[in-house]
């Protein structure tokens, strides 16, 4: 009885011990810094390199490239804006959820960029297709091991564009695309990481 009492014990030293070096690993791996360190041009950081953003929580949460973006100061608050068409299924995430993360990834993963803008998640594990290693935030939002810097917002205005407003030229792109007419989504920047 003494023995299954400690194998026991030991058991839950060891995979206590696991979890405090998993998450001391973690740790190590994202830095925390202020939106004003951001040292990335941002636009080559929206437009060439792209980006990508994520809505929803564990278990039900979806992804796509981006290259439309706007990072700066509304309401005293820094913030970030994407767009997202209503033909993207990333569109309802963002709908149903407050918070919203960007990510950005070195060059090297530009073919996994490059799928996740094709993809779509309606049809298939976009995150294992990509081959990317998703974590959670305190808040339980998405970001991903291979990222090198990582954006937490959350929602605080959201909007469509108004086709009547929109230049004829992009009225024209709408239609020729077949895409639905995008939201736009500001977040409050909460938290920036980077590796």
């Amino acid at each position: 009885m003494n023995k299954i009492i400690l194998f026991i014990l030991s058991m839950a030293l060891l995979m206590s011990c696991g979890k405090e070096v998993r998450n001391d690993v973690q740790a190590k791996s994202w830095q925390e810094i202020a939106p004003t360190e951001i040292t990335l041009n941002p636009l080559q950081m929206i437009d060439r390199d792209w980006l990508e953003v994520s809505a929803g929580k564990e278990g039900k949460m979806n992804l796509m490239t981006i290259s439309w973006g706007t990072i700066g100061e509304l309401w005293n608050k820094p913030v970030f804006i994407v767009y997202v068409s209503t033909s993207r299924y990333t569109h309802q995430f963002m709908e149903e959820n407050d918070y919203f993360t960007v990510t950005h990834f070195p060059e090297s993963m530009r073919p996994q960029l490059s799928y996740l803008g094709r993809a779509s998640g309606r049809n298939e594990d976009k995150v294992a297709g990509a081959g990317l290693t998703v974590e959670f935030t305190e808040l339980g939002n998405p970001i991903y091991a291979e990222a090198d810097l990582a954006i937490e917002c959350k929602k605080i205005y959201a909007q469509q564009f108004d086709a009547d407003l929109l230049p004829q030229e992009q009225r024209e792109w709408y239609e020729r695309s077949g895409l639905g007419i995008h939201y736009m989504y500001i977040g409050e920047i909460l938290h920036v990481w980077k590796k």
